[in-house]
């Protein structure tokens, strides 16, 4: 993910109008938008995920059908509205009548054009921010001020600080192998924003030889890598950490071969965006279940349900 060294500041312009500000986001644009905003639409997962937390009020929603735990964890206004396209998905974004665009993610020349063609094509004031980890703090209170609720993106941006903050301790410099799959044998790859917040921790992601995102592995390969944790992103891989064929592990055998859990996100990298704050403080060793209970009454304003914290405490890391 590109670093920019002028960072979401946001810049009001004694020329401009009462009615509208400048905004210089993570491409370096400067973007005039409406003091006014009542319509914002995500361009994609992490975006409509930051607006949940941040404006849920104004957020036209999500860009995939919710699954019933994440709407019973986030705020009513979101819950039932329709799947919305995605900013990649070629839809006539204008025709949804935003009063503002965001992109939230990595800060690539791909998506620095999607976004400028995206504001040159549908007259929409499209702004993107960087969703590294340690940016969350800044990129929460520019989108606050942005959108004039400030409060929801201090508790957010405090949240993100104190949790980044936290020391990793006997869970530090760790090897990790993770995957997704019903059968957990998609392996992430090393160096990619998908293991971001491993990389963050100060693990080293062990993956078989390959190229892409994703690789093949099988039982052996995993058992040659001998990762110090094995971490699976679909529920219904719980049956394959419980077989004779991966009870030869030594994560399994350790009790550190565990499902990520996934409310209302997942923690490690489903979608990439502030969800993953949760993964980071778990991986530190947070009570699971206190952390999740606090973070989703505080950031999305809604309390979990007594079923979602208890699959949550069963998901836990301990390392001595």
């Amino acid at each position: 993910m590109i670093r920019f060294a002028l960072f979401l500041t946001v810049i009001c312009v004694g020329a401009a109008s009462a009615d509208a500000r400048s905004v210089v986001d993570a491409t370096g644009r400067t973007v005039t938008i409406p003091d006014r905003i009542s319509r914002v639409l995500p361009a994609g997962p992490p975006a409509a995920v930051l607006l949940a937390a941040i404006a849920p009020d104004e957020s036209m929603g999500f860009t995939a059908p919710l699954p019933n735990p994440a709407k019973a964890a986030l705020p009513v206004e979101l819950a039932d509205r329709p799947p919305l396209p995605r900013l990649t998905a070629g839809h006539d974004l204008g025709a949804l009548h935003p009063d503002l665009i965001i992109d939230y993610g990595t800060v690539s020349p791909r998506y620095i054009d999607l976004s400028r063609d995206t504001q040159a094509r549908t007259g929409v004031p499209t702004l993107l921010f960087d969703g590294a980890l340690d940016h969350i703090a800044a990129v929460a209170r520019t989108v606050g001020a942005i959108l004039h609720r400030p409060e929801r993106a201090e508790t957010l941006a405090r949240m993100a600080e104190a949790i980044l903050a936290m020391p990793a301790g006997h869970a530090a410099h760790r090897t990790v192998y993770y995957a997704r799959g019903a059968d957990g044998l998609l392996a992430a790859a090393p160096g990619t924003e998908i293991t971001a917040i491993f990389t963050l921790m100060g693990w080293t992601v062990a993956a078989p030889n390959g190229n892409g995102l994703f690789r093949a592995a099988d039982v052996q390969q995993i058992a040659a890598l001998d990762p110090d944790v094995i971490i699976l992103s679909d529920p219904a891989a719980r049956g394959v950490i419980a077989s004779a064929a991966w009870a030869k592990l030594r994560a399994v055998r350790e009790g550190h071969a565990v499902i990520a859990p996934l409310v209302p996100f997942g923690w490690v990298e489903e979608p990439p965006s502030i969800n993953r704050l949760l993964g980071l403080a778990w991986l530190k060793g947070a009570d699971s279940a206190s952390l999740a209970a606090l973070f989703n009454a505080s950031v999305y304003g809604r309390a979990l349900t007594t079923g979602q914290v208890e699959a949550i405490a069963g998901n836990t890391i301990s390392f001595h």
